[in-house]
């Protein structure tokens, strides 16, 4: 876990903003982003470390990154949601781009696929991701309607399963709601909140969904923890089977509107090669520099040691 300064604070707060905008695009994974910008480990780490002794330092970790994806949906819901009501096609490019500028990273952590497991981890975890677009969608929570204690029970519950779509890199949560029919009725409570309309009702679904993800990010971070301690390799190929799965999700829940017919076509395509590139770009950017980052704070860190090491003698 990185050393906690002023300067990584508020980084990490922009890197916590660019994992909340996973939490409103159905097909984008927060842990994918995580994946992407090199703190993944550090975060699952730090949650499945809560509840040890070095509470404190694990807190204090995640702080900047809880903040950063309430800031994130608060600020972003509406300009996200409206473009892609208007521009979908551009906007989910732009994501993708995103997405695939920090595979080169993790391909490279992931090494050569010298095993059938490895190969077999990718193909399994592509096609569950694949899935997920087709499973039966549940019918969509009504919104007017007073919720009785059983929705709350069942908005508990999809918090604890939709947490499985934020910690997962690759799976997205906003897809799992979708799927479970909760999406629309958590994110519109959500904006109604931003509204400051009904704050009482919209308050308390907003707080019972999260605290049903609070408890499923303790389960699967635990879970994501082992996996990269004890299977490192097979879990980087399976997260790049999420992802690749994903991009397909990405475009597959807005199918029948990624062209918008009020506005040229050409134009839309052309905007969304563009979009794509410079999500690339600045997604692949942004991890060599973190990259670089790393390995200078690494020998940093070692001729600190060798000259503690030099005083004692």
């Amino acid at each position: 876990m990185e050393k906690i300064t002023v300067k990584s604070f508020f980084l990490n707060i922009l890197k916590g903003m660019l994992m909340g905008m996973a939490l409103i695009i159905p097909g984008f994974s927060g842990g994918t982003v995580a994946v992407v910008l090199g703190v993944y480990y550090g975060l699952v780490s730090a949650v499945s470390g809560l509840l040890s002794r070095d509470f404190v330092r694990n807190f204090l970790f995640l702080l900047p990154f809880a903040i950063g994806m309430v800031l994130a949906v608060a600020l972003l819901i509406i300009p996200i949601r409206t473009a892609l009501e208007y521009l979908p096609l551009p906007t989910i490019c732009l994501f993708v781009g995103l997405m695939l500028g920090g595979v080169p990273p993790i391909a490279k952590d992931a090494g050569k696929p010298n095993k059938f497991a490895y190969i077999l981890s990718f193909a399994i975890a592509c096609a569950v991701a694949v899935g997920i677009c087709f499973l039966p969608m549940l019918d969509t929570v009504d919104e007017a309607a007073d919720p009785g204690v059983g929705t709350y029970f069942a908005l508990f519950g999809v918090g604890v399963v939709g947490a499985c779509g934020f910690v997962v890199p690759g799976i997205s949560g906003s897809m799992i709601l979708m799927v479970l029919g909760f999406y629309n009725y958590i994110l519109g409570a959500g904006e109604s909140l931003l509204k400051l309309t009904d704050i009482g009702h919209n308050l308390l679904i907003i707080l019972v969904f999260a605290a049903g993800v609070l408890v499923g990010f303790f389960i699967i971070s635990f879970i994501m923890k082992q996996l990269l301690t004890h299977c490192k390799r097979g879990t980087y190929y399976a997260i790049l089977g999420f992802i690749a799965g994903s991009v397909f999700t990405l475009f597959y829940q807005q199918y029948d509107s990624l062209i918008m017919p009020d506005m040229s076509a050409p134009l839309q395509i052309t905007l969304a090669v563009l979009l794509a590139l410079v999500g690339f770009a600045a997604s692949f950017v942004f991890c060599v520099f973190t990259e670089r980052k790393k390995l200078r704070d690494a020998q940093t860190e070692e001729r600190s040691a060798e000259n503690a090491s030099d005083g004692e003698k």
